[in-house]
């Protein structure tokens, strides 16, 4: 006995456990560090940037206390637990995210490696964290050596508008020796254009349409790239394959609207521009940058534009042209061009990559010799095809959304961007071959000139995106709502490629703001976008107009009159409001706040006793269905909802007069607004579905008058067949607005009907993806009709802006404060459905949400991850009819009863897991 209770005392303290008065606490887990949103970030130029982590742990009602975070400059420093860079020492804080770095100056072109232990609530202490690191870019211009070298190809010869131009792509090459030991190799490379970056025949990382896509008059981004695995002793070779991408492409539809320019917006030609960093292990260290004595040519890849596509002819390959031993001397003297006026930055956001790779499902063959590949669902990406054949045999490879009755891919409403990519085999054995430098929206491959007859393994779908579509879960009684979650996360992957674009697909693929910002608040609960709107909001701060409205797209690469419209504008407010909601960021609150206030005294200027006219394009509710909405309404409501969203910014950033401010233009604004478009027995002059949703949901309606006007709401909708009039702006506002004023059940009809509009239509006819119209397309609509052939997109994320409602009110998580730290569990409890679960995971941990009915009582499972809390809401008028196990809820310690009033009872809860049930009368 006493041996197992000496082997018992001895596994406990190794464990670092500790009592309490009646329970054994395990000490918290730390996972999942970052360094600026990103895990290990290569190359990043912030000069304080701020680290996070989520906790783990058994247990209720944990948190943590205090903790310490170590820098150190190797990982052997760090292991002797020896912070030599900084060393918070312990403490006193609750924070596990946003915390900023506070140790001495940063070095370029330098590793940093880190690690952080915690204390939890009864100041036990954790076990370290595994280590972490990351590395610095250059983080001033006299660093960089490189020059910008290039190829020349020739000048645009055609007419801009008859003929497309597609030069070919550019390659590059230096040869170099190392004969000491590499202790450490770095890359930092860009481009003006596209780049692909090769070093010894191998492509250097994973990722694509490298270096992104910036206002490069304003800034240009780099990457960074631990090479040390791939540098070799004695000859090195390091390429670079460059093409014209959003730098000097087609982007958008400027040649559909034949703009002045349709292409070379910000610049003629493409160059790249890098250097390598080699450290040595007797402590010497050189630079090989591009310069007059790399080497260029062309070669395979005769066409190469971002939106047209690619064409390779393999019977130009240059073999072995980026490895040792290759023969360069026929090869040109790279053309030097100027730097930039854009800043070099590192790129802050996510980089593209390869996610998901598709098989087909289906071949078919609607004509002799043209056959029809089936992916599945609709994505954004490109196509890799095998092939085997003689030498000069061109395959040509084309996409489209859907199909026509023949059985032919519909490219109509592609409109005029081509979306084609051809392959010229070599003749020698299997040939594999997948583009560079483009990307499509699709579903269906068309291959035409396949020698023989191909079978599924000739063409796998390359799924590219900027994000992973990780961050939630969602489940329901309900099949076809099911299809609609996966079909809405489909649809953001495939748009959130470098911006969030509103469409993959045709000659637009633009970041349009409107539907940014309305979707803005759905695209967190299904992605991680810190990282990815961060660097978005760059792009929208560096369009912002001179005169304060930001404009409709961002970048910008060309404008039109009146090039910003209210809903699309009030991104830059919306966006970075969301930021600071969901992952309690000040600093890009901090960055893009000048900007904000031009923008608000802009609308100030415009506006007439504090209403805010249409303005602009006037776009209004788009694609709404036989109601409009006019569009003063829908500025003057935008403009109130910015008041109140600069208020709490305001606060947030400890600017008092600001929000003080902001905080009476809002009152202002709404009394203003109250006499203009609210009547006195609560309807508005408009008397539209959009019209109460924005005034409900912007907090525009009198205290008094709200619920009447959500009565309304829900009487026209009921009117109508239980089905919406709304568009991008109206439908997701319908929805919460109906939820916050007690019509649940109503939103869950909406949330389920199939008939035209709705979600449910697009699914029942075999949706993959979100579409840009509520009927976009039928099953029998076999001769596509001039509105899908003009104007339609099977891939566009507005209408999936109900993500928000189905996450804040169908599961029920929300946040009160910022962060996630004081969470609101609220599910909109109904007969409509069965059961809901499911599950996000924010900045703070994953929270989980579900309900279900057992006869006449609601049970429930939350889930509240370490170091949160929160209030749940549950729809009951007894306390004593709430249950957690088995248990009267009024007896358990660990939860607390904050109120109980006629419609709920209102729980307070720590971390921890708890199932509740309760009888529910309706």
């Amino acid at each position: 006995m006493k041996i197992k209770l000496l082997v018992l005392l001895t596994v406990t303290f190794s464990l670092n456990v500790s009592f309490t008065k009646d329970k054994m606490v395990v000490p918290l887990v730390i996972e999942e560090l970052r360094v600026e949103y990103h895990e290990n970030p290569e190359g990043i130029d912030i000069e304080k940037p701020r680290f996070s982590w989520v906790l783990t742990g058994e247990g209720r009602n944990r948190y943590q206390s205090a903790y310490r975070i170590i820098v150190a400059s190797s990982i052997a420093e760090l292991e002797k637990n020896h912070g030599n860079i900084w060393d918070s020492g312990k403490t006193n804080s609750n924070n596990t995210n946003q915390i900023e770095y506070g140790g001495g100056a940063l070095i370029s072109n330098t590793s940093y490696y880190w690690k952080v232990k915690v204390w939890d609530e009864v100041a036990q202490e954790s076990q370290w964290s595994e280590a972490a690191r990351w590395s610095m870019g250059l983080l001033r211009f006299s660093q960089w050596k490189g020059l910008f070298i290039g190829h020349d190809v020739g000048y645009n010869q055609t007419d801009k508008y008859d003929s497309l131009y597609l030069p070919p792509a550019r390659y590059l090459r230096k040869s170099f020796k190392t004969s000491k030991k590499v202790k450490r190799a770095t890359a930092h490379t860009t481009a003006l254009g596209l780049y692909e970056l090769r070093l010894n025949g191998k492509k250097v990382g994973d990722s694509y349409l490298l270096p992104g896509w910036t206002d490069y008059n304003k800034r240009l981004h780099y990457q960074t790239f631990d090479i040390t695995d791939q540098i070799q002793q004695g000859e090195n070779v390091v390429g670079a394959i460059i093409a014209d991408g959003w730098y000097a492409g087609y982007v958008g539809y400027a040649l559909l609207v034949r703009l002045d320019k349709v292409r070379e917006f910000y610049g003629v030609n493409p160059s790249f521009m890098g250097q390598i960093h080699l450290e040595y292990e007797d402590g010497t260290s050189e630079i090989i940058a591009s310069d007059r004595s790399w080497k260029a040519n062309q070669g395979p890849t005769r066409e190469a534009d971002i939106l047209m596509g690619e064409t390779y002819d393999a019977r130009l390959e240059n073999s072995g042209w980026d490895s040792a031993g290759y023969d360069d001397s026929t090869w040109k003297d790279p053309k030097v061009y100027t730097y930039p006026n854009g800043r070099l930055q590192a790129h802050p956001g996510t980089l593209i990559k390869n996610t998901e790779l598709l098989k087909p499902v289906a071949i078919t063959e609607p004509q002799p010799g043209t056959f029809v590949f089936d992916l599945g669902k609709n994505i954004a990406g490109i196509a890799s095809l095998e092939v085997q054949g003689p030498k000069g045999t061109k395959v040509q490879l084309r996409f489209g959304e859907i199909l026509k009755g023949d059985g032919n891919i519909q490219t109509e409403n592609l409109r005029l961007a081509r979306a084609t990519d051809t392959y010229i085999l070599k003749g020698e054995g299997v040939e594999t071959w997948q583009p560079k430098f483009t990307y499509h929206g699709f579903q269906y491959v068309e291959v035409t000139g396949y020698p023989g007859k191909p079978n599924l393994n000739a063409i796998t779908g390359l799924v590219l995106s900027s994000i992973e579509t990780d961050a939630s879960t969602f489940s329901s009684s309900n099949a076809m709502n099911n299809t609609l979650f996966e079909n809405i996360k489909t649809t953001q992957s495939a748009n959130f490629i470098e911006v969030p674009t509103d469409c993959p697909q045709r000659d637009e693929r633009l970041g349009w703001t409107g539907d940014a910002q309305t979707y803005m608040r759905s695209a967190t609960y299904n992605a991680d976008v810190a990282a990815f709107m961060t660097k978005f909001l760059v792009d929208l701060d560096d369009a912002q107009r001179w005169y304060g409205a930001y404009p409709n797209f961002a970048p910008f690469p060309y404008s039109r009159p009146n090039q910003y419209s209210p809903a699309w504008m009030d991104a830059g407010v919306i966006i970075p409001y969301n930021m600071y909601k969901v992952y309690n960021d000040t600093r890009i609150l901090d960055y893009m706040y000048a900007g904000m206030q031009k923008f608000m005294q802009f609308q100030a200027d415009a506006s007439t006793d504090y209403l805010r006219p249409g303005g602009g394009n006037n776009w209004g509710d788009w694609l709404s269905v036989n109601e409009k909405t006019s569009n003063d309404f829908v500025g003057a409501s935008f403009y109130g909802y910015d008041a109140k969203l600069m208020a709490e910014m305001a606060k947030a950033l400890h600017k008092t007069e600001d929000f003080e401010k902001y905080g009476s233009l809002f009152k202002n604004i709404k009394k203003a607004f109250t006499e203009k478009y609210i009547l006195a027995n609560g309807r508005t002059t408009e008397d539209t579905q959009t019209s109460y949703a924005l005034a409900l949901y912007f907090d525009l309606y009198p205290v008094d008058l709200a619920q009447k006007g959500a009565d309304r709401l829900a009487e026209k909708i009921r009117a109508n067949g239980n089905k919406f009039t709304t568009g991008f702006l109206g439908t997701k506002h319908v929805m919460l607005a109906l939820s916050k004023y007690g019509h649940n059940d109503l939103a869950y009809t909406l949330f389920k009907q199939t008939e035209y509009p709705s979600w449910g239509y697009s699914v029942v006819n075999g949706s993959t993806s979100i579409w840009e119209r509520w009927n976009s397309y039928t099953k029998d609509d076999t001769a596509n009709s001039d509105l899908n052939a003009k104007m339609n997109s099977f891939s566009h994320y507005a209408f999936g802006s109900v993500a928000e409602w189905m996450f804040q009110h169908a599961i029920g998580i929300d946040t009160e404060d910022a962060g996630y730290r004081n969470i609101i569990v609220k599910p909109a409890i109904s007969k409509q459905m069965n059961d809901i679960k499911g599950s996000y995971k924010s900045i703070n941990g994953t929270i989980v949400s579900a309900w279900n009915w057992k006869g006449n009582k609601i049970m429930m499972h939350i889930e509240i991850p370490v170091n949160t809390k929160a209030k749940v809401y549950i729809p009951t008028t007894k306390i004593t009819d709430i249950k957690e196990g088995n248990r009267d809820i009024s007896k358990i310690q660990d939860i607390k009863i904050l109120e109980s009033n006629g419609g709920e009872t209102i729980l307070e809860v720590g971390s921890g897991k708890y199932s509740i049930s309760s009888k529910i009368t309706f």
